[in-house]
């Protein structure tokens, strides 16, 4: 495992600021980064609140391992860490805060257009992780981050690893998001690029829902009978069929049958290009011919 030696700020440098979310080890602040580059960077510091003992500090600090292998427009940059208590991760911050909440409170000012680009834009995300061998473990519109309009960036490593054969990487006790998750990931802890799809699957569909939660008012518990007797999301309205089509492809219950992120990312451009020629053709007054 690499060190983070590197990648280590002095803490003088952060001017912690006012407190933005909540992350699994503690509260994460907006700062400013007094680079020697940058005078005033405006950073996301994630913090550690229990970080006295190595164990907790460790596992706080492998998200930073994770995100320092990464270089991608979609993924969100880690700028640095504090490895001294208390420790800190300090990354790029992006403005307009989680997808989920942006999906909710811009329902009505996003259009259809908008939605598919996000979701084509963590598919080259994902794509990429892929080639590297990484599984994410926890991809879902509440760990997707908003940088501009038109710029979403996928976060929150703590969960993701790296697949040192091509087989897979089963999990520990904990904490796991059970409504996003594949049924092999739910029934044995097995974590594949093949159940990351899955989950990518239902974060598509929380993106054209505008931030809903799947299976809403449905115990943890009960989900897994529910996937396993052929009940999948429904299609939210104005969903195209195309995309929904592709959303059921993530969610087969056959891992091998799932596409790959490659192939997604290649039907989703096919998608957002079939849609963008809709509304220009609609825009121009064509006649549209199924």
């Amino acid at each position: 495992m690499p060190s983070t030696r590197d990648y280590e700020i002095q803490r003088q440098r952060i001017e912690l600021g006012r407190c933005i979310g909540e992350g699994q080890f503690g509260d994460v602040h907006q700062g400013v980064y007094m680079s020697p580059e940058n005078p005033a960077l405006s950073v996301a510091i994630k913090t550690c609140k229990n970080c006295t003992s190595d164990s907790v500090r460790e596992k706080f600090l492998q998200e930073a391992l994770t995100m320092r292998q990464f270089d991608h427009p979609h993924i969100v940059k880690l700028i640095g860490v504090i490895t001294e208590n208390p420790g800190w991760i300090i990354m790029e911050l992006c403005t307009l805060g989680e997808l989920r909440s942006f999906l909710q409170v811009r329902k009505y000012n996003l259009d259809l257009a908008s939605l598919i680009l996000y979701a084509f834009q963590l598919s080259t995300a994902l794509a990429y992780l892929e080639s590297k061998r990484f599984v994410h473990r926890d991809i879902a519109a509440r760990n997707v981050l908003v940088s501009s309009v038109d710029c979403v960036k996928l976060g929150d490593f703590g969960l993701s690893r790296y697949m040192e054969d091509s087989s897979y990487y089963k999990a520990s006790k904990g904490k796991l998001p059970i409504k996003w998750m594949a049924p092999e990931s739910i029934n044995f802890r097995r974590f594949t690029s093949a159940s990351d799809v899955w989950m990518f699957g239902v974060c598509m569909w929380e993106i054209l829902i505008y931030g809903v939660k799947p299976f809403q008012g449905v115990k943890n518990n009960d989900v897994i009978g529910r996937i396993e007797n052929g009940e999948r999301l429904a299609m939210p309205h104005n969903c195209p069929p195309t995309l929904y089509s592709l959303m059921t492809k993530c969610w087969a219950y056959d891992p091998s049958k799932r596409p790959c992120f490659t192939e997604l990312k290649a039907q989703l451009r096919y998608v957002r290009q079939s849609v963008h020629r809709h509304v220009q053709c609609c825009s121009a007054g064509c006649v549209i011919i199924p």
